[in-house]
């Protein structure tokens, strides 16, 4: 393996690169429509939001006050919020906030000569949330495996005068171009509530921070320049901060590479020069550690280093970058003993969603699709034309991201989230079902979206698709999408059962010819479908019986396929088909099964025997559950 294809092995090819940076956009725009309150947009900024993909990397999130605005004269203070940046005596990276209208809360003000400054440390203050510790300029929690960066900001749309000279200067090589100088000036930038710890007035000021901008800069960068951005982080992560923790961050391996990319020309950024460009980093790194001054990317006077570096650690550290220098890529990828940077087994994700080791290098992919539930879990408590709004919403996210949408990952996105969308529209429906228009215009959005899904996997959109002609009374429409789904279910698809063998056979044939993502999908993939307590009225309505007492119900796809098949059977009244279909039903429940599917099987049966009026079998088929799983309250319950 060359090195090129072994750094695309430990940080992702290009193409999975440019999804990971897709998926971010995605889920900033899914999180604001979610958690959208007055006067707060979030912005997903960080490694994560450059779409670098290390495990022990923090989810930093900014929060922008848009209800907030800092202006740089006092004739553009027009309205209540505003305050006027008025730059910090002590360093060029950070700025005071005056409160010139007044506006502010009296808690974040601090009088300074008479004069309300909006101080950084009571405002942190004023936006502390319990559970979560300040750490700089961000409050930190832990969700679950995950550490979040909350960073409460001020948004700033005129660019600082300060950082003018980023704009004015001579760029040789064209990068950044034009446009995207204008589309970053544009976009302005925010300050961030931390002082500069040699000023006076340090629990005043605030820092002046350009990470939109340096995001729209690492978006643009070739996947050369991705790969050394990696190498350069690799090699603070497991050396720098190692022996000198503190004295080196990754801000300064991205200061280096945005500077060294700038002065370079394009020839150089080739994959056959991938050791060249990282050992040009390096030397790049290892001046500004030489000189203890490493400049700003955009405010050039401002030394980020001072107070990290000095000289009882510098030569140490010197003598570090002069070592991996030596022995370049190969030296530090064996040092730092790597062989994956996510460092997780990927066996239980490649159960669960039926992908390969590869893709699953989009952790992104995981964050979006938790954020596209959250999104749809909000519908259960909003009325039908709240349903309707909150699903004009998700399309409209997908739309802007076209790139992202033409990419093989929009079949999960369909499973995740168009999915949701049907079974919401479907409970609205069917909840209080109408004639008028706006029933109508909602009967064909869900036909056009159960059509466009049904064939986006194995399962999913052909038991939707089902359920909801079952529901409308056009069971013989549902017969035959079961019909087509029970054909076409292949011996080795990823499905909930949990079988070994399947999972084999899966690796073999899936893993070993070179399918894409997008085949993998459609033909081997099968989630569980669950029946939601908050979409009660989406589900044929024998179940609602058990989905009223549990939160949830994951059925195994052919469980449920057997299922809503002797329903239709028997409200056809054909003996002989509904026999054919329990007698499926009950041999599949014995088919390697265990714990909760066989539970779910049975009580499936133990249901249909019930509709069918014969409550002694009934009876019996609850009853085997006890004996299984004691634990299990909804069949004790129900009998």
């Amino acid at each position: 393996m060359d090195l090129s294809s072994r750094l695309n092995y430990l940080f992702g090819t290009e193409q999975y690169v440019g999804m990971r940076r897709q998926l971010v956009l995605l889920r900033e725009k899914i999180i604001n429509y979610i958690y959208h309150e007055e006067n707060q947009h979030v912005i997903c900024s960080g490694s994560l939001g450059e779409g670098v993909a290390y495990p022990e990397s923090d989810d930093d999130v900014m929060i922008s006050l848009t209800n907030c605005r800092i202006v740089t004269t006092y004739r553009e203070a027009t309205r209540n919020g505003d305050v006027l940046m008025v730059p910090s005596e002590s360093s060029n990276g950070y700025c005071r906030l005056l409160d010139v209208r007044g506006s502010h809360p009296e808690d974040v003000i601090h009088m300074i000569q008479g004069m309300p400054f909006v101080s950084s440390s009571l405002f942190k203050q004023h936006f502390a949330v319990e559970g979560r510790y300040i750490h700089g300029p961000c409050q930190s929690e832990t969700i679950g495996f995950n550490e979040y960066d909350f960073a409460y900001c001020i948004p700033c749309y005129t660019w600082p005068d300060i950082a003018n000279v980023w704009v004015v200067r001579e760029r040789s090589n064209g990068w950044p171009s034009c446009e995207m100088i204008r589309d970053i000036v544009g976009n302005g930038c925010h300050v961030v509530p931390i002082g500069n710890s040699d000023s006076p007035y340090a629990d005043h000021e605030w820092r002046i921070s350009f990470s939109v901008a340096e995001r729209t800069l690492m978006h643009s960068i070739n996947h050369v320049q991705f790969l050394v951005y990696n190498l350069l982080r690799l090699t603070l992560k497991r050396v720098l901060e190692k022996n000198f923790p503190g004295a080196i961050c990754s801000y300064f391996m991205k200061t280096t590479l945005f500077f060294t990319v700038e002065n370079t020309p394009k020839q150089l950024w080739q994959k056959n020069n991938l050791e060249t460009c990282f050992k040009v980093c390096l030397s790049v790194l290892y001046d500004y550690v030489d000189h203890i001054y490493c400049p700003n990317y955009f405010i050039p006077e401002y030394n980020m280093i001072k107070r990290k570096v000095n000289h009882s650690n510098r030569h140490q550290v010197l003598g570090i970058l002069r070592t991996h220098h030596f022995i370049g890529v190969a030296g530090i990828l064996h040092l730092s003993g790597e062989s994956s940077c996510l460092g997780v087994s990927l066996s239980r994700k490649v159960m669960e969603f039926g992908l390969d080791r590869e893709f699953m290098f989009s952790y992104h992919l995981l964050k979006v699709l938790v954020e596209i539930e959250n999104f749809f879990n909000i519908l259960p408590h909003a009325n039908t034309a709240c349903c309707m709004l909150n699903l004009y919403k998700f399309w409209s996210v997908l739309k802007c991201n076209r790139t992202f949408l033409e990419s093989e990952s929009k079949h999960i996105i369909w499973k995740k989230g168009i999915s949701s969308c049907c079974l919401k529209l479907m409970d609205q429906l069917f909840t209080s079902p109408g004639i008028n228009k706006q029933y109508n215009r909602l009967y064909k959005t869900l036909e056009t979206l159960l059509r466009k899904g049904y064939d986006r996997d194995v399962t999913t959109g052909k038991l939707t698709m089902a359920t909801y002609m079952y529901l409308v009374g056009k069971r013989e429409s549902a017969l035959c999408a079961i019909r087509q789904l029970l054909s076409e279910y292949p011996p080795y698809v990823i499905d909930a059962s949990g079988d070994e063998l399947k999972a084999q056979a899966y690796i073999e044939v899936m893993c070993s010819r070179g399918y894409n993502i997008n085949y993998k999908i459609r033909h081997a993939h099968a989630p569980p479908y669950r029946l939601y307590k908050h979409c009660l009225n989406a589900f044929p309505s024998p179940y609602k019986m058990w989905i009223t007492i549990t939160t949830e119900v994951p059925l195994d796809p052919l469980t449920y396929a057997y299922f809503l098949e002797s329903l239709c059977h028997t409200h056809h009244q054909n003996q002989i088909r509904l026999m054919k279909s329990l007698k499926c039903l009950v041999n599949y429940k014995d088919d390697k099964k265990v714990g909760y599917n066989i539970v779910y099987t049975r009580m499936c049966v133990g249901i249909i025997k019930y509709v069918q009026g014969d409550s002694q079998s009934a009876c019996r088929w609850f009853g085997s559950v006890f004996v299984m799983k004691e634990t299990i309250t909804p069949p004790r319950v129900q009998l």
